[in-house]
């Protein structure tokens, strides 16, 4: 980075959720890894040039987190972002459970780091970000931007354009011209019952990923359109489905919305989310499209702009002040047995030397007692499922994969 800005320099304080999200991160380390498999072999230092162009372009990658100050405030990162090397063919799951177990410290920064595995014809590069800087639809863009790198190694003298810090996401939603919600009837108390946090102990989670067959992506998205639901609200009733089968009355998860889509924000590398949580009772799991129907629909309340932006002045009007607040806090709004995080599909450039073949993540654990955490990402047509938990569930991710293709090729009609 130019050496105009001073290591003490600091860039702007926190914004409410940022802060939230920072004050849980005191004793409760979150943070998430983006799995890329990409055709071309890399050396490590191809990849630091091409990180270090990344980095350019997006602020958020070159600062830390000071807490010393009333608020804590981001501060300018001097260092290039740490890449370390794995034996060839080490297995990325191994790896991305390994990323959990060691937490990315708010300073000095950068808030990022990568580890090279060298394949046979290509190389993994796994990409951990913590979650004060970013989310995962961020964590694609950097990635996106990397492949894009690498395809232009060759014009290393080729200076990138810088960016201004991107704001908080309140201030996005507070200038944000949206109606206010009408005033929703209260939530069941089942549905807010608070998660049990676990301390951290920096014991390693347990990795499951699956890719679903060839040829069943596109038939499930089809298959979606004729049912008026997106593939993320089949994902949630596949995922209902499961739990209900293996004995859950009441099934609850979390899905991160992309307040980027949902309120028309710009894109940055920066926090741009918010959390839904949609619930299911047993009795529903026995017709699947008008399980995934209701998952959409509540989904789709909760998206909605004038939503996100109450939601936004809320927390800014009543912010946690201390890591316990965040924690009670956080532990309520994001109790589920399941969080399902869904990337969408992943576009990165196809020419050059450098091609995006497989996405996996985001993979990250919360500290939440009990918890399954799904991350989703569909790359070269095929979607990818990647699971972290303390508890595994050995048929989650195979029985979602059996339960999706049985309503993708049971009839090609929608239901009734």
């Amino acid at each position: 980075m130019s050496n105009g800005h001073a290591q003490t320099e600091t860039e702007r304080e926190l914004g409410a959720f940022e802060r939230t999200i920072d004050l849980y991160m005191h004793r409760n380390p979150v943070q998430f890894s983006l799995i890329a498999e990409i055709d071309r072999k890399v050396c490590e230092q191809t990849l630091a040039r091409a990180l270090q162009k990344v980095q350019a372009q997006h602020p958020l990658l070159r600062v830390s987190v000071d807490r010393r100050a009333p608020r804590a405030r981001y501060r300018w990162a001097e260092g290039p972002i740490r890449i370390e090397t794995a034996a060839e063919g080490t297995p990325w799951q191994a790896v991305a459970a390994g990323e959990q177990t060691r937490p990315i410290a708010q300073e000095p920064g950068p808030l990022m780091r990568t580890v090279l595995i060298p394949a046979e014809t290509g190389s993994v590069i796994v990409l951990t970000f913590a979650h004060q800087i970013t989310d995962g639809t961020g964590g694609m863009r950097v990635v996106a931007d990397l492949v894009a790198a690498l395809d232009s190694d060759e014009e290393r003298g080729r200076p990138t354009p810088r960016q201004d810090m991107p704001p908080s996401q309140e201030a996005l939603l507070h200038a944000l011209d949206a109606a206010s919600p009408p005033v929703r009837p209260p939530q069941d108390e089942l549905m807010n019952a608070p998660g049990e946090l676990t301390r951290f102990s920096g014991r390693a989670p347990h990795v499951s990923a699956l890719a679903l067959q060839r040829g069943l992506t596109p038939r499930l998205v089809t298959r979606c359109r004729a049912e008026g639901v997106s593939v993320h609200a089949a994902l949630c009733a596949a995922a209902s489905t499961v739990f209900h089968r293996a004995g859950r009355t009441r099934v609850r998860v979390l899905s991160p919305v992309d307040v980027r889509r949902a309120a028309g924000l710009p894109d940055a590398v920066a926090n741009r989310f918010a959390g839904a949580r949609t619930v299911s009772e047993v009795s529903q799991a026995e017709d699947f499209w008008k399980l995934a129907q209701h998952h959409h629909q509540a989904l789709e309340d909760q998206r909605r702009p004038g939503v996100l932006k109450a939601g936004s002045q809320a927390l800014a009007q009543q912010p946690p002040a201390t890591p316990e607040e965040a924690e009670a806090m956080m532990a309520v709004v994001t109790a589920a047995d399941i969080q399902i995080t869904n990337l969408g599909v992943v576009e990165a450039p196809a020419h050059g030397r450098a091609r995006l073949t497989a996405l996996w993540g985001p993979a990250q654990t919360t500290q939440l007692t009990g918890e399954h955490v799904l991350g989703v990402a569909t790359c070269g047509g095929r979607l990818r499922m990647t699971e972290l938990t303390h508890d595994p569930m050995a048929v989650l991710l195979p029985d979602m994969a059996t339960v999706l293709a049985q309503q993708c090729t049971e009839t090609d009609a929608p239901s009734p």
